[in-house]
């Protein structure tokens, strides 16, 4: 037996027969001994053996059951002013920059699906611009100047704005995080 043998002895829960191997095993080996060793203690303690019954302090469920109680109502709320009391969870939500910011921008592409087709567009242009341009005869050699990689340019386009719009998000998410923390 080696010491792979031995782990997944241990982790297939150390069934009948090896038992042999594996001591003559962790005899020689004082990591697999030390795993050995460590998982038979974790079955002892899991049979119960050596310990006697735990038992929960006075009235600890009820403690347990203040306490996330205090801690659900001391998670922090936006307040427009003090006068009104907290909002829930859902217009928290609501009022977070990102998902305004979100809202916009479905509502005016939604209003006028179009633009999406002329954003696309013009990051393929840009693209086009600043990528094709620069490289001049050596872009023409590869063949990249063609219509078709064009378009490729602005389907690229469409997934990195998603990408860029996530990491908007997450970063208006950590500044508002440090913000109800102060």
């Amino acid at each position: 037996m080696n010491c792979a043998d031995l782990k997944r002895w241990l982790n297939e829960g150390m069934p009948r027969g090896s038992e042999r191997d594996v001591g003559e095993h962790a005899e020689r080996c004082p990591g697999c001994a030390a795993s050995l060793h460590a998982q038979l203690e974790i079955d002892a303690l899991l049979r119960g053996e050596g310990r006697g019954r735990v038992e929960a302090p006075p009235r600890f469920v009820d403690r347990v059951m203040a306490e996330v109680l205090a801690a659900d109502r001391s998670a922090p709320r936006i307040e427009l002013w003090p006068a009104l009391p907290a909002l829930p969870w859902w217009a928290q939500a609501a009022a977070d920059p990102a998902t305004v910011l979100a809202c916009v921008l479905v509502a005016l592409l939604a209003w006028r699906i179009d633009w999406l087709g002329d954003l696309a567009r013009l990051a393929g242009n840009l693209g086009s611009r600043y990528v094709t341009q620069p490289l001049g005869q050596t872009w023409s050699t590869m063949g990249l100047d063609r219509p078709a990689v064009t378009l490729g340019f602005e389907l690229i386009a469409i997934p990195a704005l998603a990408w860029g719009s996530l990491v908007l998000y997450r970063w208006t998410e950590r500044i508002l995080r440090r913000s109800t923390r102060a």
